[in-house]
């Protein structure tokens, strides 16, 4: 593809601005099931999003064929989409503008298939030797997945980063008597030869049989703590709080909360595409803003409102450098990137010795159908463990958990300190609230 020519002819043919978008994405995923590979699988996807102002109107085409031949017809079907638009407001072909840019500190080491095959092989022996109560090493796979993304538009925007991740992934089914649990870990490798096999199998079968001989829970509201883990699921259903889109079009609840506390004193949200802590990072947003560190939440006061280009024009202010496609063939919307709520200082196991004696919420299910985003009142089944006596007692399934999201964030007790980001871009640590109404027996 000639982009500047792709470009010189857009203009050519009365478009304003023309932008020119494209990632290649890769994956190769390996499978091991009872000893012997499964499946090998490797994946190359190159997408181009164009994206062009025609009448004063923003128009967008994704497309896979960007042989020169196609400039004609895609160029029209653009021109022709444009006379369709009815919305007056419009997103911005970005300009360039300076950028100190920031590296990734990930030292990504990608391993042959040998040491794959090898790894995956000791890793299903290991499990099944964990324990008699094992029954199935139910789940091994590694992934690695690499991408690439360059904007070049008629202002002069060129920019272009790469990112890489890698990933083992493996499961445990555990029996006892007619109950069995499964559990599920995934660990970020960036050197296979130096990974910790051990301390990954023993997590992986700890947490399956953890799981087994649990019991119901007595209907009632209780002391709670959200395990990272879970404390992540809920708090990234949610980040669409913080959009200018939603915000703008009246959706959010924190529509008119600008500057005013929503959660407690203890909870400090921050959005920083540029954190090199995190598996991947932004220098700049897929609209070409480059990116920023900022406070959204500031010990419970929100702070600041997320923005691309579009929203921002809609509530007279500027972009935060957040408009960021889902894939090539998606708009630009709203999206935060390496999102996190700030650690504390306590261990979750100090946590619960603060506690006392409540409910350790370690897993949920239902989020996408048990949130009301409208009001942030959620009803979640979930699993867990009871704490007596500030330790671990025993395991707790088939219980609810019900709340309003932004009064549970004002009831905060602690925060714990086992912030981790994995393969996450939206993340948090273990919280302790004052309570929750759980549904039991």
């Amino acid at each position: 593809m000639n982009k500047q020519r792709w470009i010189d002819y857009a203009l050519q043919e009365g478009f304003e601005d023309f932008e020119i978008y494209q990632s290649l994405s890769g994956e190769k995923t390996v499978t091991w099931f009872d000893g012997q590979m499964d499946t090998f699988v490797t994946s190359r996807v190159l997408g181009t999003a164009l994206r062009g102002t025609y009448l004063g109107k923003m128009v967008n085409l994704a497309t896979e064929d960007t042989s020169d031949e196609q400039i004609e017809v895609l160029v029209s079907q653009m021109k022709e989409q444009a006379k369709t638009i009815q919305a007056e407001e419009t997103a911005v072909i970005s300009a360039p503008a300076e950028c100190e840019e920031v590296q990734s500190q990930k030292h990504w080491v990608e391993p042959d298939n040998v040491l794959i095959q090898k790894t995956l092989k000791a890793v299903e022996e290991k499990i099944m030797a964990a324990d008699e109560r094992i029954i199935q090493a139910s789940h091994l796979q590694w992934v690695e997945e690499t991408g690439s993304r360059e904007i070049v538009n008629s202002k002069g925007l060129h920019i272009h980063d790469e990112s890489r991740v890698q990933a083992i992934v493996a499961g445990a089914a555990a029996a006892s008597g007619e109950e069995v649990k499964n559990s599920f870990g995934i660990e970020v490798v960036e050197n296979l030869e130096d990974f910790d096999l051990d301390a990954f199998v023993k997590k992986t079968t700890d947490e399956a049989l953890n799981k087994l001989d649990s019991v119901q829970l007595t209907s009632g509201t209780y002391p709670v703590i959200f395990e990272k883990g879970a404390m992540t699921s809920l708090f990234s259903a949610l980040t669409g709080l913080y959009s200018g889109d939603l915000i703008g079009k009246g959706i959010s609840p924190l529509r008119d909360k600008l500057n005013t506390k929503i959660f407690s004193d203890l909870i400090t949200v921050v959005d920083d595409p540029r954190n090199t802590d995190a598996v991947s990072l932004a220098n700049y947003d897929d609209e070409g803003t480059p990116t920023k560190r900022k406070v959204l939440v500031d010990h419970g006061v929100f702070t600041t409102i997320l923005h691309n280009t579009r929203s921002a024009a809609r509530m007279n202010a500027e972009t935060s450098g957040n408009g960021f496609r889902s894939s090539y063939t998606s708009p630009i919307g709203v999206s935060p990137f390496n999102c996190y709520i700030e650690p504390g200082e306590k261990s979750l196991d100090e946590l619960c010795a603060d506690m006392k004696d409540g409910f350790v919420i370690t897993d949920l299910a239902g989020l996408h159908a048990g949130i009301d985003f409208v009001t942030t009142n959620f009803s979640l089944q979930c699993s867990g463990y009871w704490v007596k006596d500030g330790k671990r007692d025993h395991s707790v399934s088939l219980v609810t958990v019900a709340a309003n999201f932004l009064e549970m964030m004002s009831n905060v007790t602690a925060v714990g300190s086992d912030l981790e980001w994995k393969q996450h871009s939206v993340v948090t640590p273990s919280i302790a609230f004052k309570g929750c109404a759980i549904s039991g027996k």
